[in-house]
């Protein structure tokens, strides 16, 4: 008869801390937003829109809206974003060539280096781009909950 206590028990104690390695993320993030915010003046809402606003085709029609549901902001509070971005010089708000109700929403300077505005996106996209496409499934999932948990922590109550 083989014992399978032994086994299972090394294999738990050889099992990484993923909850302690996200605590740790989240602690990390948290201590960079801080530095970057202070570095450069901008929030992380306030460079996730300009990635978003970059990582667009000239073609595509970006209105203050599209940018909020985009960023999962109120439309009050993505008409602040859109403020500050513009006082910052970074954006132009223009009126639609077709239909007056619209606005759109175009970055000042479109060959803002991507890499500059926001290095660590486009290292862990890279990180990302490693893995197996097993890997990766399992990993998405993962991920997909636990932003899932995150999202349903900092949703309003009804």
């Amino acid at each position: 008869m083989v014992d399978h206590t032994a086994s299972s028990a090394s294999q738990e104690s050889s099992r990484p801390d993923v909850a302690g390695i996200l605590e740790h993320l989240r602690l990390a993030e948290a201590k960079l937003n801080r530095q970057r915010e202070q570095q450069s003046g901008m929030s992380e809402t306030d460079r996730a829109a300009m990635r978003y606003l970059l990582e667009r085709d000239d073609s595509e029609e970006v209105t203050p809206g599209r940018i909020a549901r985009a960023l999962h902001l109120s439309p009050a509070s993505g008409t602040a974003l859109i403020d500050r971005l513009v006082a910052r010089g970074l954006v132009v708000v223009q009126g639609h060539p077709h239909d007056r109700r619209k606005k759109l929403v175009r970055p000042l300077d479109g060959d803002i280096d991507l890499d500059h505005l926001d290095p660590l996106t486009m290292r862990l996209r890279s990180i990302a781009a490693k893995l197996t496409s097993g890997d990766a499934r399992i990993v998405a999932t993962f991920l997909e909950d636990v932003l899932a948990s995150v999202t349903h922590a900092t949703a309003p109550s009804h």
